[in-house]
């Protein structure tokens, strides 16, 4: 027996092909994030934490440095003499024994002085270079550095140099300048540290020399500071 083909029948008919095509036609319910988007969330709380952390901790430190007001080491050449000093040919040589005066000026902070070069020149000629071994100086104290040096070869001048040299000897007195690179370490306690480069410069240091052999002299008396420094 056959049954009639109405309308209805073709609906249901359609209905059920359109279903039979898309079988997942229902949405599916939202994923959750996965673990990968938990891990980079967590990644960049961490990095912000550190990153604040950083920023608070130098401010500290910035703060605690304004209030200790660090003062620069005081520095003097308190002897300078010189000995088998000549001059021939626009070529000059010497030996040079240096006293160097230290002074930490500071009420709360120690000082560690690392890398320490001095060295003695006549304008821009360097005639000698020693490396002093390093020392440390406590609240506001004073010490002194002793130091020889000796010519490491002959040394030429340019020719205006020895003229005017060869005129202040025959006067009797020659001035000098002794140069000081210097590391220097600012500690206040355990955990509060500053390091600084330190360029020290003592100029027109008069060194009066022997009426007779003129090939010795000795640092004339200074009364006042006569080193500059100048961080670098």
């Amino acid at each position: 027996m056959a049954f009639p083909y109405t309308s209805s029948t073709a609906n249901s008919i359609s209905s059920a092909t359109s279903l039979s095509q898309h079988p997942y036609h229902h949405s599916l319910p939202t994923s959750p994030p996965t673990n990968r988007v938990v891990k980079c969330s967590a990644v960049r709380r961490l990095i912000w934490v550190l990153v604040s952390m950083l920023i608070i901790f130098t401010s500290i430190i910035s703060i605690a440095w304004l209030i200790l007001k660090p003062k620069t080491p005081l520095f003097k050449v308190d002897s300078l003499n010189v000995s088998n000093f000549a001059v021939s040919e626009s070529q000059i040589r010497g030996r040079f024994a240096i006293v160097i005066l230290m002074t930490n000026p500071n009420k709360k902070i120690n000082l560690y002085f690392d890398n320490f070069d001095a060295s003695v020149s006549y304008r821009r000629t360097r005639l000698s270079k020693t490396s002093m071994t390093p020392l440390s100086l406590e609240k506001m104290e004073r010490t002194s550095l002793t130091a020889d040096l000796k010519p490491d070869s002959h040394r030429c001048l340019k020719r205006k140099e020895f003229k005017d040299l060869g005129g202040k000897l025959r006067r009797g007195w020659v001035d000098f300048d002794v140069n000081m690179l210097v590391i220097t370490t600012f500690r206040a306690g355990n955990w509060l540290r500053m390091e600084r480069s330190m360029a020290v410069h003592c100029k027109n240091l008069k060194v009066i020399f022997s009426s007779s052999s003129k090939s010795t002299g000795m640092l004339e008396n200074q009364i006042t500071e006569n080193c500059v420094v100048v961080y670098s």
